[in-house]
């Protein structure tokens, strides 16, 4: 079994909490870590214990990118948060497979 390790997020609204994966709102007067940037949330990895990707919510759709990329992934949009996780944890498979990993 693995150790999931996340950072506290006692001061950010939980916008999906799974076993694995949490998503969580940013803001520019609550930012993550200290780091202000333009997004409106960040999903983070417990496996890795790190930042896996960031987004927007744009017109009632999450838009993001991967975070720990050297160039910009784009996530496939999604309609909810939950399938936009989903979205995410392909891409990142994607990324290491493409990778050798």
């Amino acid at each position: 079994m693995y150790e999931y390790n996340f950072p506290d997020l006692c001061n950010f609204e939980i916008m999906f909490n799974g076993r694995r994966y949490k998503a969580f709102k940013i803001t520019k007067d609550n930012p993550f870590d200290g780091e202000v940037r333009d997004a409106d949330f960040v999903i983070w990895d417990g496996l890795y214990d790190a930042e896996l990707a960031y987004g927007f919510i744009k017109f009632g759709k999450f838009i993001g990118f991967l975070s720990f990329s050297h160039v910009e992934i784009e996530v496939d949009s999604a309609s909810d948060i939950r399938t936009f996780v989903k979205n995410a944890c392909k891409e990142q498979l994607q990324f290491f497979k493409d990778a050798g990993n």
